[in-house]
């Protein structure tokens, strides 16, 4: 099993990374139903100002981020089957296809949940070797989405390591930042990226394959422990908030926390 104990979230990190490697792990996601065009550029514009990663962009935008991130080193991403996997496998090839055919080169898939909880692995492996044969044919990089929230067995997100590992998928990811599940009270809440969860993906998919959290990682401490654990990405929509706390904290010279500084309105969904 993976080897480092899992930080506690809540407590600063040392400043042990530098901007660049921090930066280089954040996918900015742009996937709220409501994102006008007018904020997705905006979305891309902070993405391109901060050199992180990549923007995770819905499907429909992608040939808008391709324009706005044209002659910069931040990579378009968008998602298929999202956020809840239940798309026809020939219809989840073809978004795959359309969005490389936009100029994404980077594919967030998420798995057929139900198919997975009711144990039909056949068909989850069969789904996801021909997504990433589509995506690998574009040159594209592919991301499987777990959906933790919903496959909360450690067995099953074991098997899908391993399936994830045979099809030759780039990155395993914990959630789509959008799994609210029903509680007793009848209110929906999501968890997202647990250091449990990212530390038992690493554990269980060999150095070839990537991790990427995503859901709940919203300030810098969150996405060093995240690092800490083995995560090569994070998806977030808290990129202005975490890397500003960077700055702050690289201005005063210390590792320790500053006072918060409101920068973003609370999150709509999961990232």
């Amino acid at each position: 099993m993976f080897g480092v104990a899992a930080p506690t979230f809540g407590v600063t990190a040392p400043m042990n990374y530098t901007y660049a490697e921090l930066a280089g792990m954040i996918d900015h996601a742009l996937l709220h139903p409501a994102l006008t065009d007018a904020e997705m550029r905006a979305g891309c514009e902070l993405a391109r100002n901060y050199a992180v990663a990549s923007v995770c962009i819905k499907p429909c935008a992608v040939a808008l981020a391709v324009e706005c991130l044209r002659e910069t080193a931040v990579a378009v991403g968008t998602v298929v089957g999202f956020p809840h996997g239940g798309s026809a496998t020939e219809i989840k090839r073809l978004e795959t296809a359309q969005a490389c055919r936009d100029g994404a080169t980077e594919i967030d898939v998420v798995i057929n949940i139900g198919k997975a909880l009711g144990g039909d692995w056949p068909y989850v492996e069969a789904e996801l070797h021909a997504i990433t044969e589509e995506t690998h044919r574009h040159g594209a990089l592919l991301k499987v989405i777990f959906e933790t929230d919903f496959l909360t067995e450690d067995a099953a997100k074991i098997r899908l390591c391993g399936i994830c590992d045979r099809i030759g998928a780039d990155f395993v990811k914990t959630s789509t930042g959008f799994g609210f599940v029903r509680q007793r009270d009848g209110q929906y809440r999501y968890t997202g990226a647990t250091a449990h969860d990212v530390a038992l993906l690493r554990a269980h998919t060999s150095s070839r394959v990537r991790i990427k959290a995503s859901g709940g990682v919203r300030d810098l401490d969150g996405l060093i422990a995240m690092r800490e654990l083995g995560a090569s990405r994070c998806g977030t929509s808290a990129t202005l908030q975490i890397l500003a706390e960077y700055r702050r904290r690289e201005a005063a010279g210390s590792p320790e926390k500053t006072p918060a500084v409101s920068v973003l309105p609370p999150a709509a969904d999961g990232y």
